[in-house]
């Protein structure tokens, strides 16, 4: 009984040992192998990360993500000036939006009910005329 205990907890221990050496962040990492050859565009980029040779991985990068999750990252060079404006721009906290134009309501004789251009979203509201 006590050869069966001593055996089960060994392998248990060698299980551990084995799912730590595997690796201990819970799943491959993906490492760029190349860096892009053109500049990628700021308007389809929506983050970054760096990727770094200490994590394993054989050369330093930046990754883009892309607006559209479907779409691969972007690995590019640390090193280029357009990586790091581009990364510069990203880091800074994006405007606020401009809040929409007031609507023109109440203007002149109620029109039929089409809305013309420039009126998206605007609820016209109709006064009630007074005797």
């Amino acid at each position: 009984m006590p050869q069966s205990l001593v055996l089960s907890i060994l392998v248990l221990a060698l299980a551990f040992c084995i799912l730590q050496v595997q690796g201990s962040d819970g799943g491959a990492q993906d490492c760029c192998l190349t860096y892009s050859r053109k500049k990628i565009p700021a308007n389809i980029v929506r983050s970054y990360r760096r990727q770094d040779i200490s994590l394993g991985c054989a050369m330093p990068a930046i990754l883009f993500s892309p607006r559209k999750r479907s779409q691969p990252e972007l690995c590019a060079d640390p090193k280029d000036d357009w990586v790091q404006n581009l990364m510069r721009r990203l880091d800074k906290p994006s405007a606020p939006r401009k809040p929409a134009q007031d609507c023109k309501k109440d203007k002149g004789a109620p029109k039929s009910g089409k809305k013309g251009k420039g009126s998206k979203g605007c609820k016209r509201t109709e006064t009630s005329k007074g005797p």
